[in-house]
């Protein structure tokens, strides 16, 4: 036994004897014989402990829409693989791992060495992939590179129905990217308090995305490639004290675009002699550095919490400009680069107490500024779709200091009562040059929790929110910008928000829980543009564990979202309203069964329609627009046998059906549409059955406990 055990059975022992005697029970302390008492929790676990997991399976059906964020996106056979494990030496050194998705691109895993208290570093990898279409394609050559070209015979009309040479033309691409991401981590616990950190990161993104381009009204989507690397550094320090703490830390990020443009050959008719290709930009490469500290300090009476926190960094971007046009003898931009430098700054400062019994206060002041000391560049001229020449221009440059204020008060009337008020202000100054000088916005809610009875809780929300804004500067718009149209950030906002949710133990074995909310905003200063958004939302669930082995659930929900625009194409065109209502619904049960402690069996069912209507009314007639619906319909089969303590079998089987309608997309290849060259979008369908049959086998293979002192 350690000696710090040791000491604390002893004292243990002594004050058990102390109170014996000061009872006046007649104990004496040698009566108190503690030579056999056992610390139960000093004898830490040493040896190897660990489980792996291989099996196969099969989704028959799989496609892009399906696999998206999990890579199961075909029909083929995947390797169900993973492990986890712990090596504990006695002396505090360790391993430990976590491997999962082995046989997936969704694959991630954790390497961890250290030793307790001491010491740890932590090796890391993550793959996320993002598969958006597949059964698409292009007439461009050249995909996964900064330009696209067209195959030598190709017809260049005024139309894609006259391009006669497209359909020959086109060739498959697959439409999605793989993100890739090493950690590498390690932290040292140098005592008294002090612990030492960093972490350094490598993320690789890498694919295809769809990106759009035009000649003034012909449109064509494009392949994008993706290149992307971003490295990450973090390094800091932690104190923590018996009432206090601080911390600091320095990050920095630094991300590259290894493609930084895209051009393409123009497969119209030119508008504009001599305009056979187009050029655009991709995300160029730019760093962030910062420095941030915060801590906490505690006050015993009354109990008290104040947090703080201060950061400062700094962002940087200079990549080249592209050409002002991909016309011969266009005139120069006259600058070389943006040369974007743009400082941060944040502080805050909260506060947590409770200086009565019942009354709970929690408050939050801070500053956020953002500095954009870029240098103003101003251009003579700059061409539009390289149809239109166009200018001067000024490029505005985006400072903003905002201030917010948010707290709240609890206070417990009764036993049965709770009252709670809270609040929010926040008050944001632009610079100049842009659309607005300040906006306020201010949001405050009541809260009642009412307990009638031990089993049932109820609590009832409302508040407000209200945004005003300074008037609206439109000489700063861009060219052809609607003046009439407030941005959605900037706009005067009104907002009444309104929430009930329940909590019932009907029965020890029974519970049912219910939630409601219901929220309407208005924009009463636009003229055009967003006028109004309801939203309406109710949910329940009911559990249901009649045995120790068996439990049931069933759960449903319903969100209707409803939205209001109005516009118009010009002064002497007629005015246009549009209505926009979106359904949610969703319900699902299941059960989980376990018998005779071999069998374990789990069953899930889910069902998810929603459904979406446009219409417009232009001068005064209803013009609607088809619906779009989806339906999600998924079973979901799990079971799981242990052979022996050490071997258990894993069968799943999964059915999963979606069918989507989206008349935007539906039905339009690439020549559908005269004046958009599309690579043939149709909205997300499949239905997948996935079965899949794995082993698990669990080991275990602990030191013997160290001897107890003597």
């Amino acid at each position: 036994m350690r000696p710090d055990a040791q000491s604390l059975l002893r004292s243990l022992g002594l004050s058990v004897a102390a109170s014996l005697a000061a009872g006046g029970a007649g104990a004496t302390e040698a009566e108190v014989d503690t030579s056999n008492w056992k610390c139960e929790q000093c004898p830490f676990f040493t040896g190897y402990d660990g489980n792996a997991e291989a099996g196969a399976f099969v989704a028959s059906g799989a496609n892009f829409s399906y696999g998206r964020y999990t890579g199961i996106n075909t029909g083929h056979v995947y390797a169900d693989v993973g492990a986890t494990g712990t090596l504990q030496n006695p002396d505090g050194t360790y391993v430990k791992y976590d491997l999962q998705n082995l046989g997936l691109t969704s694959r991630d895993a954790t390497v961890e060495a250290g030793q307790d208290g001491r010491y740890a570093v932590t090796l890391g990898y993550d793959g996320q992939p993002n598969w958006i279409y597949d059964g698409t394609v292009t007439p461009f050559r050249g995909v996964g590179s900064g330009v696209l070209t067209l195959p030598s015979d190709w017809v260049h009309a005024g139309s894609t129905s006259a391009m006669s040479s497209l359909n020959s033309s086109l060739t498959p691409v697959e439409l999605g990217y793989l993100w890739h991401t090493v950690t590498l981590s390690g932290h040292y616990f140098a005592g008294s308090g002090w612990t030492f950190y960093s972490t350094l990161s490598r993320q690789e993104k890498s694919g295809t995305d769809l990106i759009g381009a035009a000649f003034l009204t012909q449109v064509v989507e494009l392949p994008q490639p993706i290149d992307y690397v971003t490295t990450a550094f973090e390094a800091g320090a932690r104190w923590s004290g018996e009432r206090s703490s601080l911390k600091v830390t320095y990050s920095g990020s630094w991300f590259d675009d290894n493609t930084d443009s895209l051009q393409f050959a123009n497969p119209y008719l030119p508008l504009v002699p001599g305009s056979t290709s187009g050029l655009l930009a991709l995300p160029p490469g730019n760093d962030l550095q910062q420095v941030v500290a915060s801590g906490d300090i505690h006050f015993p009476h009354p109990a008290t919490t104040l947090t703080f926190a201060v950061s400062v960094g700094r962002v940087t971007q200079d990549q080249a400009f592209l050409p002002i046009s991909t016309l011969a003898g266009s005139p120069s931009l006259g600058v070389g680069s943006l040369d974007g430098d743009l400082h941060l700054t944040h502080y805050s400062l909260g506060l947590s107490s409770r200086p009565i019994t019942g009354l709970y206060l929690r408050g939050t002041a801070s500053y956020d500024g953002r500095d954009d000391d870029t240098p103003v560049i101003t251009v003579p001229s700059y061409i539009v779709t390289d149809t239109f020449p166009v200018g001067p221009a000024t490029a505005v440059r985006y400072s903003e200091d905002r201030s917010t204020a948010e707290g709240s008060a609890d206070y417990t009337v009764t036993h049965w009562l709770r009252l709670g008020v809270g609040g929010r202000y926040q008050q944001i100054h632009y610079g100049p040059g842009q659309v607005v000088t300040w906006t306020d916005d201010g949001q405050g809610w009541g809260r009642a929790v009412v307990t009638p009875r031990s089993d049932l809780t109820l609590t009832l929300k409302a508040g407000g929110d209200t945004r005003k804004a300074s008037p609206f500067n439109a000489s700063v718009l861009p060219v052809a910008e609607n003046p009439e149209v407030f941005p959605y950030n900037y706009a005067p906002r009104d907002e009444r928000f309104y929430s009930l949710t329940g909590a019932w133990s009907i029965t020890p074995t029974l519970t049912w829980s219910l939630e409601g909310f219901a929220a309407n905003t208005d924009y009463p200063l636009s003229t055009l543009g967003l006028q109004s958004e309801h939203e309406r939302r109710a949910a329940t669930t009911i559990t249901y564990a009649p045995q120790e082995h068996l439990s049931l659930y069933v759960d449903a929900g319903y969100q209707t979202l409803d939205f209001l625009q109005d516009g118009f194409t010009g002064t002497v065109s007629a005015p246009w309203q549009a209505t926009n209502n979106v359904r949610f619904w969703s319900a699902s049960a299941g059960a989980h069964l376990s018998l005779h402690e071999r069998w374990d069996l789990n069953l899930d069912y889910t069902h998810a329609p929603s459904y979406a209507n446009s219409d417009t009314i232009v001068g005064g007639l209803a013009q609607p627009f088809p619906e779009n619906d989806t339906t999600l319909d998924s079973v979901r089969f799990d079971l799981r046998y242990r052979w022996t303590s050490a071997l258990s079998l894993h069968l799943r089987y999964a059915y999963e059906k979606y069918d989507s309608s989206d008349w935007a997309l539906a039905g339009v290849g690439p020549a559908t549409l005269p004046n958009l060259l599309s690579v043939g979008r149709s909205p997300y369908n499949y239905t997948v059955n996935l079965v899949g049959v794995s082993a698990t086998y669990s080991f275990e293979s602990p030191h013997a406990p160290p001897a107890a002192a003597e």
